[in-house]
């Protein structure tokens, strides 16, 4: 199986936001203690739907994003299905992680090794920038994630 073989136009739809949230979850899981928030609190899904939204000129990479993240989200939910009987939204933490860590290392039977890496590496990057980006961009809501760093913030920042 490829992960290059659909398309759309633009965005994602909630069935995949839900499903990329709870990949970012598990890559940026966020502490109650430390108040750092997760993934999901701060949008960096809707991060990336906006990202699937842009052109080209704004992101080169843009049109293959658009075929790589329905297609590797549909792919890990027909796997998840298979291998725990539950869609990706239905797993359990440890079961997201097993997804993630085999992702990580190429090892998830049935996927192409390469579409692995390459996934993985988009992912993380992807998480990582919805989370600690400028909130102009559709993560890091409320710059909540700056603050949370403490990262001075400029009172525009506050308000996105």
């Amino acid at each position: 199986m490829s992960w290059t073989q659909t398309s759309q136009a633009e965005g994602l739809t909630p069935v995949q936001l839900a499903q990329l949230a709870v990949l970012m979850d598990r890559l940026l899981p966020g502490d109650v203690r430390r108040r750092i928030p997760s993934a999901s609190e701060v949008g960096a899904a809707n991060f990336v739907s906006r990202l699937l939204g842009r052109t080209p000129d704004v992101y080169r990479e843009t049109p293959t994003w658009r075929v790589l993240y329905p297609t590797a989200l549909a792919g890990l939910d027909a796997y998840a299905l298979s291998q725990f009987g539950r869609p990706l939204t239905g797993l359990t933490q440890a079961q997201v992680d097993f997804l993630l860590t085999g992702l990580q290392a190429s090892g998830l039977p049935g996927i192409a090794a390469d579409d692995q890496k390459a996934w993985f590496k988009t992912l993380l990057r992807h998480c990582y920038q919805g989370c600690f980006g400028d909130p102009r961009w559709g993560g890091n809501h409320g710059a909540r994630m700056w603050q949370a760093i403490g990262y001075p913030l400029l009172p525009a920042a506050e308000d996105a």
